[in-house]
């Protein structure tokens, strides 16, 4: 992972200005529906498990209906402790139980062998190709994929003379979220043993969308 990134997502950009700018931009809202949709298209039955890598806060559970959630073994993971705590009381709030690890997803923790691991807006901020070989370290049975596309005219990951909160705004004077290429991304998901099962896309602020890509071995 690139420092300064880990820096930003360590030391400068609070949970509040989070939640807000992604609340601001629909991202928040377009990525819980997405949840949802991985879940429905990957046919999990009760007591499957679901693991959520970059769980951050656990702002989606503002945005979905946590009852789609209860019926499986849960698991949440992030590179920031203090997200995590946010997390853990909005997981009490909506009486749900779940794993809770602080882990660096390019040297991962995790337990292996999901029944879906998710990633919504991850691989963004991690070598990407790197996040790829975790996933087949893994062995999901399914893996469902959240990544970022935009129109041409934007090459950044933020939004050009977009006004951001504070801590953020602070973050991306040195750190720089990199677009995923989505063919580029699927080619070598299929090398490592996944293959693209559904799609399914929700546009955002700014004339950008969040792409679901969904996975089976």
């Amino acid at each position: 992972m690139d420092p300064e990134l880990r820096r930003a997502w360590t030391e400068i950009v609070t949970a509040d200005d989070y939640e807000r700018h992604m609340a601001a931009i629909g991202q928040a809202q377009a990525g819980a529906q997405l949840m949802v949709w991985m879940i429905g298209a990957a046919a999990l039955r009760d007591g499957d498990s679901i693991t959520i890598a970059g769980a951050g806060t656990g702002q989606m559970l503002e945005f979905l209906d946590p009852a789609i959630l209860r019926p499986h073994r849960l698991s949440f993971s992030d590179l920031n402790g203090r997200y995590l705590e946010r997390l853990r009381g909005r997981l009490a709030v909506h009486h749900l139980a779940g794993e809770v690890v602080e882990d660096d997803f390019e040297q991962t923790g995790l337990a292996p062998a999901a029944d879906l691991l998710a990633a919504t807006l991850l691989l963004e901020h991690i070598d990407w190709r790197r996040g790829v070989e975790v996933f087949e370290a893994l062995r999901p049975r399914m893996c469902g994929v959240v990544i970022q596309e935009n129109p041409p005219e934007f090459a950044s990951a933020v939004t050009p003379g977009r006004v951001l909160p504070p801590s953020i705004a602070k973050a991306v004077e040195t750190a720089h979220p990199t677009l995923v290429p989505r063919e580029e991304f699927v080619s070598a998901m299929r090398a490592s043993g996944f293959e693209l099962r559904a799609c399914e896309e929700r546009e955002v602020a700014d004339g950008k969308k969040l792409v679901a890509l969904l996975f089976g071995r």
